[in-house]
């Protein structure tokens, strides 16, 4: 086994330092592709594709407000999640905009990187 030098130069220090800070950003970065629950981002764009999707063009999704994903677990008898969703979503609806508050949990299903939501 080789001794360590008792003294690091500074070109030494800096590529330990180095590498260590690749190494966590490295993990950092896996961990945040295989997340298992969709970020409030994620959710927003999930939902806007279901919600224009099953309306058609008659509806918009307009904004959201006091939105956030919350309590997600796994879904019973799928890889899904199921989340409970906080906040409204304001729709337009044939140009009149309609608040609806978030009233049931949300099944979100990730498929090539992209969340979709659907009901639970």
């Amino acid at each position: 086994m080789t001794a360590l030098p008792s003294k690091l130069t500074k070109e030494e220090t800096m590529t330990i330092f180095r590498n260590a800070a690749l190494t966590i950003a490295a993990a950092l970065s896996l961990t945040a592709c295989g997340s298992k629950q969709p970020s409030d981002a994620e959710a927003k764009a999930a939902l806007t594709t279901e919600f224009e999707r099953l309306m058609g063009s008659a509806v918009q999704v307009q904004d959201f407000q006091n939105f956030e994903v919350r309590n997600c677990r796994k879904a019973e008898s799928t890889d899904d999640v199921v989340c409970d969703l906080g906040g409204a979503i304001v729709l337009n609806i044939a140009g009149t905009p309609q608040t609806r508050p978030f009233i049931e949990p949300v099944r979100f299903s990730k498929a090539s990187g992209t969340w979709t939501a659907h009901k639970p």
